[in-house]
């Protein structure tokens, strides 16, 4: 098992990426979060300049627009973003880019959950192809090459917690998908912890009596510690996971995620 689950890693991790190709960068494109600057980077690589707006370690939600940020706004082609952001109202008023497409990306969920970046990859992709029909091709190689990387990286997750005694969980909201998804039952959620009042936490300290809960699982965007305390105080364990791609890797991030959580629980 444990020279399987070495293979699945090596074939996630190594399935040859596409290289950039200096000089032939057609398409520029901003995108508001590194989830979807990721998955455009890994698809349109040496076609598409993709510049990420807010940065995968920081809240988007809580995120300062940077002058480079409009300036590149001002040149893109396409600017892609999820929807919920409060400052793209702020950033379509600074700029004055009347060839740039603005589109709100449809996929819905949390992206660091396979399945979920699958679709967001096929969505992207189409917006792509629309966008350089020329490439069309090309980017549609790199998201078959793409997807297979995803089933490999779901395949070694599957795999790490397929026979483990899994704890009940208290979770940021943030991360109860995909702790969900990994066959975790998530007992109760929480926001972040500016938003922790007095009855609030008398709630959160009720449901991990009452649900025996066994781990806390923090979101590093939204508090990295918000829920430590509780778990402190209930003497359980706890883990920070990222619900961003850090360092614009996907695959290696939800990968870390796993790598911690089954630390911890082992």
């Amino acid at each position: 098992m444990k020279h399987t689950l070495t293979l699945l890693i090596l074939l996630a991790l190594l399935i040859p990426a596409c290289q950039p190709q200096p000089g032939k960068r057609q398409l520029k494109v901003v995108a508001s979060t590194a989830l979807i600057g990721a998955i455009v980077q890994t698809v349109g690589d040496g076609k598409v300049q993709v510049t990420t707006i807010a940065p995968a370690g920081m809240c988007p939600g809580h995120f300062d627009l940077q002058p480079q940020s409009i300036a590149a706004a001002q040149e893109a082609q396409l600017l892609l973003y999820h929807g919920w952001e409060g400052w793209m109202n702020k950033l379509k008023e600074e700029i004055k880019n009347p060839a740039g497409n603005w589109i709100v990306v449809q996929t819905r969920g949390n992206w660091m959950v396979p399945p979920v970046q699958k679709k967001a990859t096929d969505e992207l992709t189409a917006l792509l192809i629309k966008t350089a029909p020329a490439d069309s091709a090309f980017f549609e190689k790199n998201r078959q090459r793409y997807l297979l990387q995803i089933d490999s990286v779901a395949s070694v997750l599957n795999t790490m917690f397929a026979d483990k005694n899994l704890p009940r969980v208290l979770a940021s909201e943030h991360q109860a998908e995909f702790l969900r998804w990994l066959g975790f039952r998530v007992v109760g959620t929480y926001e972040r912890a500016e938003q922790f009042t007095a009855q609030e936490l008398s709630r959160l300290a009720r449901v991990m009596v009452d649900s025996a809960v066994g781990l806390v699982v923090d979101n590093l965007q939204s508090g990295p510690d918000a829920g430590k305390p509780l778990a402190e105080a209930a003497g359980v364990r706890h883990v920070t996971l990222s619900n961003f791609p850090l360092e614009g890797d996907y695959l290696k991030t939800v990968l870390e995620n796993g790598n911690r959580l089954l630390k911890v629980i082992e």
